[in-house]
C-alpha cells in the first residue's frame, strides 16, 4: 500500500509539469521506468520522465483541425448521432417557434453535445409586435434568448450548462437564429458558434452572434472585439462556413436581401472582415467542393416563384473566396408546386468521389414538405432524379443530416423538422441512386431518439484540459498499478 501511495503521489506532481505531445507533434511513446515507479515517455531518442495525456478526445480535436466545410463537422461519422428532443426544457419556454439544433462535440470529450437556437417570444412582458413584425427598437428593448448548449456525459445524458455561453453585450440574446455555423473560428481546437439571425418578421435582418471558446471552457459572445462589424444587420436566412479562400482557417458566408453574399473573412485568430464577395439573393447556402478542383463552391437555393428570379444551382468560386453572379450552373427547377427552397446540403451518396445535393422543398406559404436529390456526374454536370414528396400538409424540412443508418456502406439522409410529421424522417440510400422514404415513426427504428428523462436542468461540473488530463491520467494509472499489484 505504501509503494501505491508513493506512486499516485510520483504521478500527481508528473502530471502538474506534463508537456503535451512531442516538438513534431506526434505523441510520445510511454513506457515504465527501470524501478517501477513512474512512466517514461520517448519522443524520437527524446527521452521525457512527464506523463502525457492521450485521451479520446485527441481523435475529435484533429477531425476539428481537419475541417474544411462546416457539413464535415455537422456529418462527423465519429460522434454518436441521434434523434433530439424538439423542444426539450427550458427552449420551450425560451423560444416561439423555429427550434433548431446541431449535434457536435463542443468540449472535446469524445463525447456527442447538442444546442439549440430559435425565435425570441413575441408576446410578453417585454415585447408586443403587430402581426409578428418587430421593430429594431422593440426588438432591442426585448428580453432575448440565449442559445442553450447541453452537454453529454458517458451515461448517455445531455446537461443544460448555461454559465457556459456568455453574452455580455448590453443588447445580448438573438431575435431569430435561423443558421447554426460551428467550426473552430479561433484556431483552439474548440469548435465555436456562428449564429445567423434575420430578425422577426421584416426583411432587413438583425445583429448576429458569435461565440468564441475561452481558456477556461467556456464561450464568450465576442461580436464587438472579434467581428469587423459588430452590430452590422442583414436578412441572412442562408448561411455556411468553410475555408473558401484556402488559407487554412474557417470563413462564414451569408445570404443578404438582393444584395449577393457576404463573406466574412478569418484572419485565424477568429477575427472575421466582412467583404462582399459575388453571390446571389438566396434563401438556403450550403459550401462543398462541388467539381474537385480544392476549393468550396456554393451551392443556392431560394423562391423559384419570386419575380426577381433567384437562382437554384451553383456559384463556382475563383480561386480566391469569390463566387461571381456570372459564373454559375443553373440546377432544375420546380417553381409550380414545389417552388421554395429553405435548406439544402450536399453529400457523396453515390461513394463516387464527388459531391451529391439535397435540396428541401416546400410550396406556397411553406406548406407541404419535399425533397429534390442531384446527382453530380463529374466535369460541372449534373443529374435531376426528380421530387421525393413527404406530407402536403405543414412541416417543411429544416435540417439536412447525412449518416450511414442502415449499415450498408453508403450515406443515407435524415430530415429534420419542427413538426412530428416529418422531423425524424429518413431517405434510405440503396444504391445507383434509388432511395426509399420511411416517415416516422417507422423511421425510429434506425436511430435512437432521445426522451424527456435525458435532458437535465442541473448543470455537471465541467473541468478545464488540465483538469481532465489529470482525471484520466490518474484514473489510468491506478488501473496499471491495481493491475500490477494483483499479479
Amino acid at each position: 500500500m505504501k509503494k501505491l501511495f508513493l506512486l499516485l503521489i510520483l504521478s500527481f506532481f508528473s502530471i502538474q509539469g506534463f508537456a503535451a505531445g512531442c516538438p513534431d507533434g506526434s505523441e510520445p511513446v510511454k513506457s515504465i521506468s527501470a524501478d517501477g515507479t513512474y512512466f517514461v515517455y520517448n519522443c524520437g531518442g527524446i527521452t521525457n520522465t512527464a506523463t502525457s495525456n492521450s485521451d479520446s478526445s485527441s481523435n475529435k480535436t484533429s477531425k476539428v483541425d481537419s475541417a474544411k466545410s462546416g457539413i464535415s463537422i455537422e456529418n462527423d461519422p465519429n460522434i454518436d448521432f441521434f434523434k433530439p428532443l424538439t423542444k426539450p426544457f427550458p427552449t420551450e419556454y425560451l423560444y416561439s417557434w423555429g427550434f433548431m439544433w446541431r449535434i457536435a462535440d463542443f468540449n472535446n470529450d469524445g463525447l456527442a453535445d447538442v444546442i439549440y437556437i430559435g425565435t425570441m417570444v413575441l408576446n410578453s412582458n417585454s415585447i408586443q409586435c403587430t402581426y409578428q413584425v418587430c421593430s429594431d427598437q422593440q426588438i432591442d428593448n426585448a428580453d432575448k434568448p440565449q442559445p442553450v448548449l447541453y452537454l453529454g456525459d458517458a451515461d448517455g445524458n445531455l446537461y443544460n450548462s448555461p454559465e457556459l455561453l456568455i453574452d455580455n453585450r448590453d443588447n445580448k440574446g438573438m431575435a431569430l437564429g435561423r443558421q447554426l455555423l460551428i467550426a473552430d473560428y479561433n484556431n483552439d481546437k474548440v469548435l465555436d458558434i456562428y449564429i445567423a439571425d434575420h430578425g422577426v418578421g421584416k426583411a432587413d435582418g438583425y445583429r448576429d452572434s458569435y461565440y468564441l471558446s475561452q481558456p477556461n471552457g467556456t464561450w464568450l459572445e465576442s461580436s464587438n472585439t472579434h467581428l469587423s462589424h459588430g452590430n452590422f444587420k442583414v436578412y441572412d436566412h442562408g448561411g455556411a462556413t468553410g475555408d473558401i479562400d484556402n488559407d487554412g482557417d474557417m470563413d462564414v458566408v451569408i445570404t443578404a436581401m438582393s444584395a449577393g453574399f457576404w463573406c466574412l473573412m478569418n484572419d485565424g485568430s477568429g477575427f472575421l472582415t466582412k467583404r462582399k464577395c459575388g453571390g446571389s439573393f438566396a434563401f438556403a447556402l450550403e459550401l462543398a467542393d462541388m467539381d474537385n478542383d480544392g476549393d468550396l463552391d456554393a451551392i443556392v437555393g431560394g423562391h423559384e416563384n419570386n419575380s426577381s428570379g433567384m437562382l437554384t444551382g451553383i456559384h463556382w468560386n475563383d480561386g480566391q473566396g469569390n463566387f461571381m453572379p456570372y459564373n454559375t450552373t443553373p440546377l432544375t427547377q420546380y417553381k409550380d408546386k414545389w417552388g421554395i427552397i429553405p435548406e439544402v446540403s450536399a453529400s457523396d451518396l453515390d461513394n463516387d468521389g464527388d459531391m451529391d445535393i439535397v435540396y428541401s422543398r416546400t410550396g406556397k406559404s411553406y406548406k407541404g414538405a419535399a425533397i429534390q436529390i442531384i446527382e453530380n456526374l463529374g466535369n460541372k454536370k449534373f443529374k435531376d432524379y426528380g421530387i421525393i414528396p413527404l406530407v402536403s400538409a405543414d412541416g417543411w424540412i429544416d435540417g439536412i443530416r447525412f449518416r450511414d443508418l442502415d449499415k450498408d456502406g453508403d450515406i443515407d439522409v435524415y430530415l429534420s423538422s419542427e413538426r412530428i410529421k416529418t422531423s425524424g424522417s429518413v431517405v434510405i440510400n440503396n444504391g445507383n441512386f434509388d432511395f426509399s422514404l420511411i416517415m416516422p415513426r417507422e423511421s425510429y427504428e434506425l436511430y435512437e431518439k432521445l426522451d424527456a428523462n435525458i435532458y437535465r436542468s442541473a448543470s455537471k461540473k465541467v473541468l478545464t484540459k488540465e483538469e481532465q488530463a489529470m482525471e484520466d491520467e490518474l484514473a489510468a494509472f491506478e488501473a496499471e498499478l491495481a493491475a500490477e499489484l494483483g499479479q
